[in-house]
């Protein structure tokens, strides 16, 4: 399947009614495939995000030392695999948030998708546009024949392990957070949904 970078396609997340999250949903959220364009956007939700969320919870060098780099972000967008994806959600038109997936990548069998990562600004949590970004990731995976998916969340993010858990995310599995200097004494859950049919 093509990537979807640069795709003209536009997807409209549904309204609130029926969100397992509660969270008050308006039309203007609109989640859609990534653009190159998008790349200093996704950077900046990255990055404030990260400080956000993790400040207390992961080493304060680790944290400080985030920055945004488009340029790096554009080029893994030019070069995504035909495997993986891109959304973006916006809010009344604003790029708030992000989710990034596609296969799972260390060839498990039970749960096939992935969603790599997904990011939604401080300020614009609670509009729904988590929720929207998960559920166009799970369509997504499904369109491509893979309808179990695996989210990773460190565990001490008690908000976002809440967050999959009211979606009907299991705790199936338990990692050390290796990729990051530093941050190997902490632990990453992942959270597994082994048919994603209720979240599309």
């Amino acid at each position: 399947m093509t990537s979807p970078v640069g795709a003209n396609r536009n997807i409209v997340s549904s309204t609130a009614a029926g969100s397992p999250t509660g969270s008050t949903r308006t039309p203007e959220v609109r989640v859609r495939p990534a653009t190159l364009d998008d790349a200093e956007a996704i950077e900046r939700i990255r990055v404030e995000t990260w400080r956000a969320t993790y400040r207390g919870l992961l080493p304060d060098g680790l944290i400080d030392g985030l920055r945004e780099n488009a340029d790096q972000r554009r080029e893994r967008l030019r070069s995504q695999r035909a495997d993986q994806f891109s959304f973006v959600a916006e809010d009344a038109g604003e790029v708030a948030g992000y989710a990034l997936g596609g296969s799972e990548r260390t060839g498990d069998a039970e749960y096939r998708g992935e969603v790599y990562a997904i990011y939604v600004l401080p300020a614009h949590q609670g509009k729904g546009l988590g929720r929207a970004l998960i559920r166009e990731s799970a369509r997504e995976l499904a369109r491509r024949g893979l309808d179990s998916l695996v989210i990773w969340v460190l565990r001490e993010n008690e908000v976002g392990r809440g967050f999959y858990e009211r979606l009907g995310g299991r705790a199936i599995r338990e990692k050390p957070l290796e990729e990051f200097p530093g941050a190997a004494d902490h632990i990453e859950i992942g959270y597994g949904w082994s048919d994603t049919s209720p979240l599309r």
